[in-house]
């Protein structure tokens, strides 16, 4: 595979390359996830403290029930835009190690074809519709890898998206369920 230190030296320097790179990947992901999981921990702070406030000033127990049937929806808007925030930082994270994936699988058969191309100058004489042949597998492997890739990251992007706008409608639903439900008055019974 390597004909010579230069070679070798450089195949070393490239594999180090793909290992930091790699590390960024996974460090910027956690930077991003604990930058999200601060500013969430700040707001719900902020959300708390000015809840306790508004609950201090609260004298009659009409004004306490309709405090506690407001809280509901704020709080399923914030649940489902931390969700949603979470959701984003993991898809970013998820699309930089595809590209690096996809990026290594290329050059893979990239050094494949070149060696391929080094065998077949020195290969004896009569072998070159092998080394064709070889050649097209990598390269016809290489075609259907691209296009499952593609096909998989259309499908699982959709898929998730419209399983996360599936949820907002059902909590969003749920939510004006039960703020009807609390607004509708109490039947006496019998």
């Amino acid at each position: 595979m390597f004909t010579n230190a230069q070679e070798f030296s450089a195949f070393g320097q490239a594999q180090f390359d793909k290992a930091v790179r790699l590390s960024s990947i996974f460090l910027s992901s956690a930077e991003r996830l604990t930058n999200l999981q601060l500013e969430i921990s700040r707001k719900l702070l902020a959300a708390n403290a000015e809840t306790l406030k508004q609950l201090s000033a609260i004298k009659d127990p009409k004004a306490f029930a309709e405090f506690q049937a407001g809280l509901a929806q704020p709080s399923l808007d914030k649940a489902l835009t931390t969700a949603r925030e979470v959701y984003d930082a993991t898809l970013v994270t998820q699309t930089e190690l595809s590209s690096f994936v996809e990026e290594q699988v290329a050059e893979t058969n990239k050094q494949v074809l070149d060696v391929l191309d080094r065998f077949a100058k020195n290969a004896p004489a009569g072998s070159e519709p092998a080394v064709q042949a070889l050649k097209n597998l990598v390269t016809s492997s290489s075609a259907a890898f691209e296009n499952a890739s593609k096909t998989a990251k259309k499908v699982g992007s959709e898929f998730a998206e419209a399983s996360v706008e599936a949820a907002e409608t059902s909590a969003k639903a749920a939510s004006a369920a039960v703020s009807r439900a609390r607004k509708a008055p109490a039947t006496p019974a019998a």
